[in-house]
């Protein structure tokens, strides 16, 4: 059984949308690599072991994306039969976390804008990524 405060966020509206968010997202920047041919040529040099895990997280981030869209008791059941889903989560949170604070410091730098909080330091997603860096590993 899935730990029961991994099971709280899905609960928690902002804190879901934050994991829809973080799904979302790494799902444009595994896309991106197709888009452009300096992402087909780094994919088409990878190993063929490397591609296949490429191919696979694709895969399941791109079921994952649609496990988001069910109902909330739906997505509840899928959620709570393992922690591999989870932890495809922490590592997205992870990378969208770190995608915002670069980029708001690039705007800080480029620009001069000030630093934002909801962006560099955004308090739901640190508090969700805080949830999964506890939870997340099986017991």
């Amino acid at each position: 059984m899935i730990h029961p405060e991994l099971m709280k966020l899905l609960e928690m509206n902002d804190i879901l949308e934050i994991l829809k968010d973080s799904v979302t997202y790494q799902m444009q920047k595994i896309n991106n690599v197709e888009k452009s041919s300096e992402g087909q040529w780094w994919y088409q040099e990878l190993p063929q072991i490397v591609r296949e895990k490429f191919d696979n997280y694709k895969s399941d981030y791109d079921h994952l994306s649609r496990l988001f869209k069910l109902e909330s008791d739906q997505i509840k059941n899928e959620m709570n039969k393992g922690y591999y889903y989870w932890r495809l989560l922490h590592s997205a949170c992870n990378i969208y976390r770190n995608d915002l604070i670069e980029y708001d410091q690039q705007l800080h730098q480029e620009f001069n804008f000030k630093e934002t909080e909801a962006i560099s330091d955004n308090k739901i997603l640190n508090e969700c990524i805080g949830v999964l860096d506890q939870y997340v590993i099986e017991d």
